[in-house]
């Protein structure tokens, strides 16, 4: 049994229109910028499913209900769950939400109402209904879901703290039945025994009962006694604290080593390699725990190591926060998958995994949780700002929320989306840390690779239209792979799609299909023995790539198509060509100084000048200069961009091409 959809409407952000969310069996990864909802749909998640606990962590308040832009406020909120694949002991434990023919599938739907008491109050009216007729369902029928919640912020400090209702104690009562209980409470009176017998135990209630005595005369007479704790297994499970085995190796003589060693009739050759000793120390053996502790046959011998050694265990409170964020989901975790798995739902909500670990550190956590859910049978559902995630997770499991100017809400999951398995494929190839950066922007811009990268941030401020200010992610494919990021965005029939602003910035390519007659080939790209006036024709007449009519097919509007490239575009700019010419001294100084002699019409005396040649000329021997070293180039100019905006504010002139003016006016209308 497994929640197959979420639907939510008129709670907190999420408006009357309301969000669906098509759910995974196992793992969902809800994204998105800040505000979006995620932490709605997380604790509509957290009200629907924790209905049957007498003791709820959340209810529905006033200031829940959806506020719209004019300030109203909505007068009811609804969530509905849709429950698949239903066991036979499931059906029967959840009859009222099903439709009593196919008990396969429930639905449970939550309706609030806002309303005014009669001192003029705000209240709200829960209802809760089951299965496409509504049925009525009592609290008991969905005492069954087990539901664990780990919020963004985390204390393990506070809720790994001994109490009969921390998860370590929970886990306790999972995994123990009467006679385990019994051999407990055994345990814990024969300590008690030997601890009353104690002397300095002793005198401490000598001492008590004295005062006790000198108090109360003979009128009362009455006497304490001392004990560790009640000997009943609630007592022990209230009073069970987590510590932490702070090193791997612990240090013994060789002497006792060798007496524990024959005491448990082992040898040295029987635990070869999980000892170290030291030439300064040669008195002293340093023995592996860890390595003991996976090892079965080595139990004795590690509980005896354990007692023996000193500091071995600390206070979780000397931990740092990542280390005690994982202990706290580890033992949270441990609860979940203890507790009994026959007619329940096991779901997991968790926020913000990622918090306080470091990259290596959450992509083991994210394979456990993955590991989690396929041996455990546990639904999860995380929140996440982390790119680190995403470009781990499997692409089918990724939600992504987004919001519009108007504050509607809209879901996007990857695995509805027009995406074959081909392209989801070349995708995830794609999707590293960097480019799943674009999941969390406002606006996104793909270029072709890094020297569009640069530059773009530099034509962003010329333009006062700065990347920053208004979320504008800037995404290299270093490549023209756009088919698949594309499809992302593209509305096709009922697949979903990102509601996000975007464009794609490239280059027409033109003249470079084989069956172009106006084809340019390479071999003829050498500065030395240029044919520029036949290379400016054939960048007149010849077709754009076949790749580029592909790409501008997806979008007209959204794909914005440099003539042959970008390079090209700015040479044929006049005014930009001074500072392209600087910026080309310090790689090509001859060809800069050649391109510079045939800018000028006239000589110093007045003659013509016979090398002078027309600004389109002038345009296909700067770009043919910048080829082979198009990333340096585009660093040195985008500096150059920067302080000259610097320096001379609007005064400095420079211009951005008109395709990618385009660019940034379509993605901020």
């Amino acid at each position: 049994m497994y929640i197959d959809k979420i639907a939510i409407k008129r709670y907190r952000s999420i408006d009357p229109v309301g969000i669906e969310i098509d759910c995974n069996k196992g793992l969902n990864i809800i994204i998105g910028e800040n505000n979006s909802g995620k932490t709605a749909i997380i604790d509509a998640l957290r009200i629907a499913l924790s209905i049957g606990d007498y003791k709820r962590g959340i209810y529905v308040k006033p200031s829940d209900f959806h506020i719209n832009l004019f300030g109203k406020q909505s007068k009811t909120i609804n969530i509905d769950l849709y429950f698949s694949d239903l066991t036979i002991q499931e059906a029967t434990a959840f009859f009222l939400l099903t439709d009593g023919t196919d008990t396969s599938k429930a639905e449970l739907h939550l309706e609030y109402t806002l309303y005014l008491d009669k001192n003029g109050k705000q209240k709200v009216r829960e209802e809760v209904k089951g299965g496409p007729n509504n049925n009525s369902v009592p609290r008991e029928t969905l005492e069954n879901i087990s539901l664990l919640y780990l919020g963004a912020i985390r204390n393990a400090e506070i809720d790994l703290k001994p109490a009969k209702t921390s998860q370590v104690a929970s886990i306790l009562y999972s995994v123990t039945n009467d006679t385990d209980r019994k051999r407990i409470e055994d345990m814990l009176v024969e300590t008690n025994h030997s601890i009353a017998k104690d002397c300095a135990i002793k005198r401490t209630e000598e001492i008590i009962n004295r005062n006790l005595l000198n108090i109360e005369k003979e009128e009362m007479n009455e006497q304490i006694h001392i004990s560790l704790v009640d000997p009943q297994f609630d007592s022990v499970a209230t009073s069970l604290k987590v510590d932490y085995v702070s090193e791997r190796y612990v240090k013994i003589s060789k002497d006792d080593f060798n007496l524990i060693l024959d005491e448990l009739s082992l040898t040295e050759n029987d635990i070869t390699g999980c000892t170290i000793t030291s030439p300064k120390h040669p008195n002293l053996i340093a023995v592996n725990l860890k390595q003991l502790y996976e090892n079965s046959r080595f139990a004795g011998l590690y509980e005896r190591l354990c007692s023996i050694a000193q500091n071995i265990s600390h206070d979780i409170s000397l931990n740092g926060l990542g280390y005690n964020n994982l202990l706290h989901m580890a033992t949270s975790l441990g609860d979940l998958q203890e507790n009994p798995s026959d007619e329940e739902i096991r779901v997991l909500l968790i926020e913000e995994p990622e918090a306080h670990l470091h990259p290596q550190l959450l992509e083991l956590l994210f394979d456990f949780f993955r590991k989690a859910n396929t041996d455990s049978k546990i639904q999860i559902f995380m929140t996440s700002h982390s790119p680190s995630l995403v470009a781990k997770a499997d692409l089918d499991d990724i939600h992504i929320i987004t919001s519009s100017k108007l504050g509607k809400k809209e879901i996007t999951s990857i695995k509805d989306s027009s995406l074959d398995v081909n392209l989801k494929n070349d995708l995830k190839r794609y999707l590293d840390v960097t480019k799943s950066q674009m999941l969390f922007a406002k606006r996104v811009i793909f270029v072709e690779g890094i020297s569009e990268a640069l530059l773009l941030n530099s034509f962003a401020k010329l333009l006062k239209k700065p990347l920053d200010k208004h979320s504008i992610e800037v995404v290299s494919l270093g490549g023209v792979a756009f088919e698949p990021f594309a499809k992302l965005f593209i509305k096709e029939g009922e697949h979903s799609c990102l509601n996000i602003p975007w464009v794609v910035i490239s280059d027409d390519d033109r003249c470079t299909n084989n069956e172009d007659k106006y084809k340019i080939k390479n071999e003829t790209l050498v500065y030395s023995s240029l044919d520029v006036s036949g290379i400016v024709q054939h960048l007149s007449q010849g077709e754009i790539s076949h790749r580029a009519k592909k790409l501008a097919a997806f979008s007209p509007t959204n794909v914005k198509l440099a003539t042959k490239t970008l390079e090209y575009e700015l040479a044929k700019i006049e005014s930009n060509i001074p500072i392209l010419l600087k910026v080309l001294q310090s790689h090509h100084p001859d060809i800069a100084n050649d391109i510079r002699n045939r800018i000028k019409q006239t000589n110093d005396d007045g003659t013509a000048n016979p090398s002078f040649e027309t600004a389109d000329k002038i345009a296909v021997r700067l770009w043919v200069a910048i080829r082979d070293c198009k990333g340096a180039f585009a660093q040195d100019l985008s500096r150059e961009i920067v302080n000259g905006i610097c320096e001379e504010g609007d005064n400095f002139k420079f211009e951005v091409p008109q395709y990618i003016k385009e660019a940034f006016n379509e993605i901020l209308k």
